[in-house]
């Protein structure tokens, strides 16, 4: 018999060597939920006897919290744990946490390639090359990156790693709008700090690092889209619903900003008849900016540290619920 059992929901990753690598040394045996665990009862039944719990999208309910027998620990694989009740795993005092950070270089390398394509409106050149056109004189609207004002709501990590990526491109002005970074940032880090109104009318390039919260769901809403420039570029890398997109959509039909690069949508994954799959001025992906072979490595290594942890009697390092 294994000292411990730690089940994987959600399954997602080519292999699962790693966590049973890590694992090992303990006496863990890995086990690979059989279906992919979309309901309360799936996961029960997957995960009841369960010593501690991997997982992506699968719902961690309360229900599903008091139906298991022994578990310690819930590992996340990624950052937001809005599926996991925290509250319900704090009360049964099961150590809930996450993998901040380890998709902090693509995901702003993702938000770098989005804007440059939409600026280049790469996707049509491609495609018209394709059909056989080659073409050399064109009349697309395409402006030069360098000297235009580059601006970013929300300046986290993954702000500040798109922002040191994107002044090799020389940006005339940076604009930043977040109320919980200082001045003395801002000066450090060569930027003006402004409020969103401002920098939504002022800035020909806006990227949204920010997270999904009441207060930020529907942030860019139609009057925000309005107050764009029409020759203004949105990319969105952080979460769907930050952006009303019926209002997104009237956006680019109607010419109010120029284009739009997106990874990540109000309801996912995109339906098939989203009015944004039949646009030229946008670019997108369907919410893998995070991913690379080293980001997955990071990923799967981390969570199942925190198991380790947790397993030999520590609290974990990315700890979301403590008490």
């Amino acid at each position: 018999m294994p000292a411990f059992e730690v089940t994987v929901l959600s399954l997602g990753y080519e292999s699962y060597d790693t966590e049973r690598e890590i694992l090992a040394p303990i006496g863990a045996q890995v086990v690979l939920a059989p279906t992919d665990c979309l309901t309360e009862d799936q996961v029960i039944a997957a995960a009841r006897d369960a010593d501690a719990i991997l997982v992506r999208e699968a719902p961690v309910t309360e229900r599903v919290l008091e139906n298991l027998a022994r578990c310690r620990a819930v590992v996340r694989y990624g950052v937001g744990v809005d599926n996991i009740d925290l509250e319900a795993a704090r009360r049964r005092r099961i150590y809930v946490a996450n993998v901040p950070g380890y998709g902090n270089e693509e995901v702003s390398d993702h938000a770098a390639a989005l804007l440059l394509a939409c600026v280049r409106n790469l996707l049509v050149r491609d495609r018209t090359l394709r059909q056989g056109r080659f073409e050399t004189d064109i009349r697309d609207e395409v402006f030069r990156t360098t000297g235009k004002t580059l601006g970013i709501v929300g300046y986290g990590a993954i702000g500040r790693a798109f922002l040191r990526k994107w002044r090799g491109f020389e940006p005339g002005r940076v604009l930043v709008a977040d109320p919980a970074v200082s001045p003395e940032t801002a000066a450090g880090d060569g930027f003006l700090l402004t409020g969103l109104q401002t920098l939504l009318e002022e800035s020909d390039y806006v990227s949204l690092h920010l997270p999904l919260t009441p207060g930020t769901r529907h942030l860019i809403d139609e009057g925000a889209l309005r107050k764009m420039k029409p020759t203004a570029i949105l990319v969105n890398t952080s979460r769907g619903e930050i952006i009303h997109e019926e209002a997104l959509v009237r956006a680019l039909k109607e010419g109010w900003i120029l284009a739009a690069g997106l990874d990540v949508f109000e309801k996912e994954p995109l339906a098939p008849d989203s009015p944004l799959l039949s646009l030229d001025n946008v670019v997108l992906s369907g919410h893998v900016g995070w991913y690379s072979i080293d980001s997955v490595r990071e990923l799967q290594t981390r969570a199942a540290r925190e198991i380790l942890r947790v397993l030999t009697g520590d609290v974990p390092q990315c700890w979301v619920n403590p008490w």
